[in-house]
């Protein structure tokens, strides 16, 4: 399969617009997080203000652009790299949206089906599986040493990516390669300062991914890889945040990174960023104007 969430693009099809679509403001706020989190304090004093956005998708990183747009406005050289779609419509969009929020992209041509070399029968690339067969569903020997020699021939001060826990909802190639950076940075093979890993805080997780989405798969005939992610892995979700950075002022980049995409990709990031298209971009992001940070250092 040469498409990333087979199963979102399917509902796209499926799912009436009224479901769909916020009515009001209030309907987005009961959606926010509930909690507060030490503000970070870091990325200001840092004197190389370089980071590097390693993701295994093209969207992966919409929960932390406003940060990236935030960092970018102040003078950080960023760049991000991530793996084709397999689409080239597809990652010449995100060529397009990412000018809003990184300096730099590299789009790593390693086809879908070269990075995930093995899948059962009958199973969707996008479900959960056990990380221990990892080494056997993925050419590891392929992926790992080019992501290492990316990062070190940047040699990036920050490293932004998805958590190793969980993956954000479960999906494998988010684990690989969240898993390698901090192997790595364990192992001393890369050698950034920090991993700043996005996360949503429990409140968040819950009403958006737990509740909102669980519910509108099911009713559309379809399993959750999120809650089949939580019992796989034995977690209750993502681990919990660090650090929140506010992003309001950054509003307009965000939004527009986000809006750049294909319609297919925007539907999908609805499911994560739910009801963006609904509202402009002062008023969606006053209310979603933190974003949350796990820190691996």
């Amino acid at each position: 399969m040469r498409y990333k969430l087979k199963i979102f693009a399917s509902i796209f099809f499926f799912a009436s617009a009224v479901e769909l679509i916020a009515q009001s403001k209030s309907e987005i706020q009961k959606l926010t997080a509930e909690e507060s989190f030490p503000k970070d304090n870091y990325l200001d004093t840092v004197k190389k203000k370089r980071a590097l956005v390693v993701t295994a998708h093209d969207d992966d990183d919409a929960s932390m652009a406003g940060t990236l747009a935030k960092l970018n406005e102040q003078g950080w050289e960023i760049k991000q790299i991530c793996f084709t779609s397999g689409d080239a419509k597809r990652d010449q969009a995100l060529m397009k949206a990412s000018k809003f929020i990184v300096d730099d992209i590299e789009i790593i041509n390693i086809q879908p089906e070269k990075r995930r070399v093995k899948i059962d029968k009958g199973q969707e690339p996008y479900y959960p599986i056990p990380k221990e067969s990892f080494s056997e569903s993925f050419d590891q020997q392929l992926i790992l040493p080019l992501i290492v020699k990316e990062i070190n021939e940047y040699d990036p001060t920050v490293i932004f990516s998805l958590d190793n826990i969980i993956g954000g909802y479960g999906h494998p190639e988010h684990l690989l390669v969240s898993q390698m950076l901090v192997d790595s940075f364990a192992a001393g093979k890369i050698h950034p300062q920090r991993i700043y890993q996005s996360v949503y805080p429990n409140s968040m997780e819950k009403k958006i991914l737990q509740e909102r989405l669980t519910a509108l798969l099911k009713k559309w005939g379809f399993p959750s890889s999120y809650m089949i992610a939580r019992e796989l892995y034995k977690v209750d979700g993502m681990p919990e945040p660090d650090v929140e950075i506010n992003i309001e002022q950054f509003s307009k980049q965000k939004m527009s990174f986000l809006r750049t995409f294909e319609e297919r990709e925007r539907k999908t990031i609805a499911f994560f960023v739910p009801y963006f298209e609904d509202f402009d971009h002062k008023e969606y992001f006053s209310v979603f104007n933190r974003e949350f940070f796990r820190i691996i250092k």
